[in-house]
């Protein structure tokens, strides 16, 4: 089926070829990992060749790849390949430099629809986080469980401790991913999106570090690895500098009154839920006696709150500049229609 997708695709049946990609996608859904290497391998090809194909079937493909790629278990290398393709395409947001060379040659991505194909990758972000709050919830249980006085202490450690590692390599990947698309000249509903994909982040990550806590009142501490994992998230290159990034080039942008509105919804439940993270992680640290605080740049909140202050400042302009043209409309739709009305037909006057 998914060579018959891309052949139609290439004939330009392209109803045709994202009906073959959603029954292919359907079956594979239903097989074992191990039946997946060929489908995975013809997906990553087919994102390697340059086509003419429409946004769709781009999306379509794109969606497959990732999908395989998440059913067969590999290392989720496809999704951080297409963030870099896509930051490249759309380019970043506060350096303004001439395009390179394409670093993952997905030739199958285009500059033109890079922003829409955008939001097919922020589906597969999605998915990434709902299944990595449930692997969550069953570490929480495995810790349980290894706390009580009948459990085998070793055999659960290392049960905790394999699942501890998984969970942290996938969170690194999806903070690696964000962080690129944080950093890209996003646009319209993927910006929206994105936004609320940190926010999610940020909740999850705040239960991941309240559960240290509840481990002998949190002076153990975080682990190596959730460390590494704060570092990449709240440090100099992390995903919160990256996110004042994306505000301060969403402001700066012309003509984009309704996109400011909808983020200013969006970035008081940012603040708040990256303010309650560092909370967290403040807390565990004086408990833990921990300098956690090493790993993060804590000026990004405080300039989150200056950001949303000057989006709801350009809100306000905006809003005053659309009151005044429309007063402006309604004076001249008077005049009109007074220099329409005969003279001696206005109003009555009394008798």
């Amino acid at each position: 089926l998914l060579p018959l997708a891309e052949r139609l695709a290439y004939d330009d049946s392209h109803r045709e070829a994202e009906a073959a990609t959603a029954i292919a996608a359907q079956l594979c859904a239903v097989l074992p990992a191990s039946r997946l290497k060929r489908p995975l391998a013809w997906s990553a090809a087919v994102l390697r060749r340059e086509a003419h194909l429409s946004t769709a079937v781009r999306k379509a493909f794109l969606a497959t790849h990732l999908r395989l790629e998440r059913a067969s278990g590999t290392h989720r290398a496809g999704s951080l390949s297409v963030a870099k393709e896509l930051h490249h395409l759309l380019g970043d947001n506060l350096k303004d430099e001439e395009p390179g060379e394409r670093p993952e040659k997905l030739e199958m991505l285009e500059e033109g629809s890079a922003n829409s194909v955008s939001a097919t990758l922020l589906e597969a972000v999605e998915v990434e986080l709902g299944e990595l709050s449930q692997a969550y919830a069953h570490l929480s249980r495995v810790g349980e469980a290894a706390r009580r006085p009948e459990a085998d202490d070793k055999e659960a450690e290392r049960a905790a401790d394999a699942l501890e590692r998984a969970l942290c390599d996938r969170y690194t990947q999806v903070v690696s991913v964000l962080r690129l698309l944080l950093k890209s000249q996003i646009e319209g509903s993927p910006a929206q999106g994105l936004l609320k994909l940190c926010t999610a982040l940020f909740k999850q990550l705040d239960a991941v570090f309240k559960g240290v806590m509840a481990v002998d009142k949190g002076k153990k501490g975080a682990s190596k690895r959730l460390e590494a994992l704060l570092s990449h998230v709240c440090g100099e290159t992390g995903v919160t500098l990256a996110m004042y990034g994306l505000l301060s080039f969403s402001t700066s942008s012309e003509d984009t009154a309704a996109r400011v509105v909808r983020e200013a919804k969006l970035v008081p439940a940012l603040v708040f839920a990256l303010e309650k993270f560092e909370a967290t992680v403040v807390k565990l640290s004086k408990t833990s006696e921990r300098d956690l605080l090493r790993f993060m740049k804590r000026t990004t909140a405080r300039d989150f709150k200056i950001q949303a202050e000057e989006v709801a400042n350009a809100i306000r302009r905006k809003e005053d500049k659309a009151e005044k043209e429309k007063e402006k409309e309604k004076g001249k739709g008077k005049k009109r229609k007074a220099a329409a009305t005969p003279k001696g037909k206005g109003k009555k006057g009394k008798k």
